[in-house]
């Protein structure tokens, strides 16, 4: 295959890597509008899975990756000037510049192609890079390639509101830390973890509120950093913050694309889609991007070769293994044919994964959007609602990874006035966008089960509904129900609650709908396009008398 490669981004690198490993004669050529050593950030940081899932894919690039990598397993966070820990979380953390230039080695070991100081700027440079067997655009969240197929991927970028910059110091944080500090403009929160020996990235992010009331936006560079170290004094002990020529404030973009390939034109990495930094997950799903993708080619390449005998076993099945193609079975098929295949099938296994991603990204960085209504709470709750809030990490999840930690938050619990009738560690379900079940009764006697969204107030099973649809029909006339909430990411895991309407109000049913809404649909306010005209809305509230929960293998 001839493989073009527009950027030289983790992405597109570890991509070339792979294909050269599953056929040396595949020819790769990688264009990247910088130079080998310039970089725009400082570290990256990744979780132990996901090196895992690099020592399967190549262990060689594997072994010199985590020679150069700093590991933790604690998340500190920092709130009203104490710092909690929070154990079982392990990371690695490198340099964003060290990590490029190992793949940059084992590209051209493998014979890559890597043309650097190559800025690909027109549509017309574009078409001719596409005349090849496969096109990758591998070119960032501003993506020129998507830009140009805007009409068959269907992009969507969501800008959101907090400005944040990406800065280095010579303190090391030891271990994923996140700080919270109250100045004279507003709030500031920064993320920051140990590269290497000497050096941690330190992100900085603040409400547009702050950054305007701080005048940002004129600041130079070293009146920007000052200012901040001075934010942030107590934490960097002495420090100054330090820029790589690129102190620019920016909004994170939230990129999604409906389609994942046009033909023989294929999007990865930041390209295709964007994960908050606060979860660390941008250049862990870049990777894995790449992983899956050659994972989807070798699988294919060996479907190939099986026309002719079943029993061969190529070096992709190391990879990935996807689900076998029946356009890919049978020989003489075209290569455009098989590439487009191949992409397909990229796109069906991969595009759950990174929604479920990004999902819980987005649930992270809108809770820090968010922040000021939990910033009440002393350091060890207010530390438990930051673990889980991208509503991926349970109760169970941390007390198995941190014990010690749960026992203060326990402790913590048991002294605030009780929660009701439903147990803590399965009030995570109502922070989820969790779809429960309500079974109500028809009048001759028989079940109606219902999807609903659902809320709890501490005493009552909420339930948001219209005056006249069959549920509330129900509820009006027999008032005894039964609800399953089911765990979105668990399915083996709810909470069953059976039990009387004690209240049926339609006094701050609205607003409360709207709440609903920021749950469930990522939206400040429900939309109106989704009511009927003139419908009454109401709040049904449950007492639950019988409480039952299953969760057998306490995630």
């Amino acid at each position: 295959m001839k493989i073009n490669i527009i950027g030289a981004g983790p992405a597109g690198l570890y991509f070339a890597i792979l294909m050269k490993k599953i056929d040396p004669a595949h020819d790769v050529t990688i264009v990247e509008r910088d130079g080998p050593n310039d970089t725009f950030g400082w570290g990256i940081v990744f979780s132990d899975k996901t090196f895992a899932f690099l020592k399967d894919s190549d262990e060689t690039s594997y072994l010199d990756i985590t020679a150069a990598a700093e590991s933790w397993d604690n998340v500190d966070v920092v709130h009203r000037d104490q710092r909690i820990s929070v154990r079982g979380n392990e990371f690695l953390g490198i340099a964003r510049i060290t990590f490029l230039n190992i793949l940059h080695k084992y590209c051209r070991n493998l014979g890559v192609d890597l043309r650097f100081h190559t800025n690909v700027t027109t549509p017309g440079r574009i078409a001719e890079l596409a005349d090849c067997d496969l096109l990758v655009g591998g070119d960032g969240a501003n993506s020129l390639v998507r830009q140009n197929y805007s009409g068959f991927f269907c992009p969507s970028v969501d800008v959101r509101r907090n400005k944040y910059i990406w800065l280095g110091t010579r303190q090391l944080f030891h271990g994923l830390t996140m700080i919270f500090r109250e100045a004279d403009a507003g709030l500031f929160i920064a993320h920051a973890y140990k590269f290497d020996k000497t050096t941690s990235t330190f992100i900085v992010e603040c409400p547009p509120e702050t950054w305007l009331k701080a005048r940002f936006e004129h600041m130079p560079e070293d009146e920007t950093c000052a200012y901040l170290a001075e934010v942030f004094k107590s934490d960097l002990g002495g420090h100054p913050l330090l820029s790589n020529n690129f102190v620019r404030w920016l909004n994170f973009p939230l990129v999604k694309n409906k389609r994942w390939f046009h033909k023989n034109i294929v999007l990865l990495g930041d390209a295709l889609h964007t994960a908050h930094f606060s979860i660390g997950s941008g250049t862990k799903l870049a990777l894995e991007d790449a992983i899956a993708l050659a994972g989807c080619f070798a699988g294919h390449r060996e479907e190939s070769s099986n026309s002719k005998s079943q029993t061969s076993k190529g070096s992709g099945q190391a990879l990935l293994s996807p689900r076998p193609s029946p356009l890919l079975g049978a020989s003489g098929v075209g290569s455009r044919r098989r590439v487009e295949a191949a992409l397909a099938e990229f796109e069906r296994v991969r595009m759950p994964v990174v929604e479920k991603f990004q999902d819980a990204a987005l649930n992270s960085l809108t809770w820090l959007e968010d922040v000021q209504e939990h910033l009440h709470l002393e350091p060890v709750p207010f530390t438990y609602r930051l673990m889980t809030r991208s509503r991926r990490i349970s109760y169970n999840r941390i007390k198995r990874g941190d014990p010690e930690f749960i026992a203060r938050y326990d402790a913590w619990r048991a002294q605030q006035p009780s929660a009701g009738p439903i147990p803590a560690e399965f009030l995570d379900l109502f922070q989820k966008k969790t779809f429960a079940h309500l079974a109500t009764l028809m009048a001759d006697g028989t079940p109606h089960v219902t999807s609903v969204y659902v809320d709890y107030d501490g005493q009552h099973i909420l339930i948001n509904s219209a005056r006249g649809r069959q549920k509330d029909i129900n509820m009006e006339k027999r008032r005894h129900v039964a609800i399953e909430v089911p765990d979105p990411d668990n399915p083996n895991r709810f909470l069953a609650v059976r039990g009387p309407i004690v209240e049926i109000t339609e006094q701050g049913a609205d607003e409360h709908l709207d709440r609903l809404a920021q749950r469930y649909l990522n939206r400040d306010k429900y939309p109106d396009s989704m009511r009927f005209p003139g419908e009454v809305r109401c709040i049904y509230k449950i007492l639950p008398k019988h409480v039952t929960v299953w969760d057998p293998f306490g995630r």
